[in-house]
């Protein structure tokens, strides 16, 4: 009798145990800033991270996603699709420009596409500046935003290749 009840309590174990599933909900990633630059808060609502260099008026932050929602949502996981809808938000403003994209890999390895674009910010009256890039770990994309005013692509392209190459995610 207690054998019946030990082989019935070690099945219903065994069948809780296999219907459970596990969901990724977030991944540990770290971003090393250039000198100059610092914790930031109010530049997305969306980020897991923001950052900004005052002085410069440059500013940037990261967006990630889980691959496996995306699919479920039916969104491309392909770095070359994700950026068209990252772009996509943003192709509504007053004199959208749209530069070539460029697909490299960082020097970690890690492959990246990237793309500028600028757009006329009515409120603020000037033009805004951005460089996003895409890229995958196992788990999740990430989207990382650097913006700034109308210097920014040529005076802030060394701090953010910077920030590009020692963003540090789990393979």
């Amino acid at each position: 009798m207690k054998f019946k009840f030990l082989v019935i309590i070690a099945f219903v174990l065994v069948a809780i145990t296999n219907a459970q599933s596990s969901l990724i909900g977030a991944e540990s990633f770290s971003v090393n800033l250039p000198a100059g630059y610092s914790r930031a808060v109010g530049t997305n609502d969306y980020a897991t991270v923001q950052w900004q260099n005052e002085e410069m008026h440059s500013y940037g932050f990261v967006i990630i996603e889980n691959l496996d929602e995306l699919k479920i949502s039916n969104v491309s996981s392909d770095l070359q699709s994700y950026m068209d809808i990252c772009i996509a938000n943003y192709s509504g403003f007053p004199q959208f420009k749209s530069f070539a994209p460029k697909l490299f890999k960082n020097k970690k390895g890690q492959e990246n596409f990237q793309k500028q674009i600028s757009y006329y910010n009515e409120e603020l009256e000037s033009t805004v500046y951005l460089q996003f890039n895409v890229f995958k770990s196992k788990n999740f994309i990430y989207q990382v935003v650097n913006f700034g005013n109308e210097d920014f692509l040529k005076v802030s392209k060394e701090n953010t290749d910077y920030i590009i190459n020692n963003i540090v995610i789990p393979q």
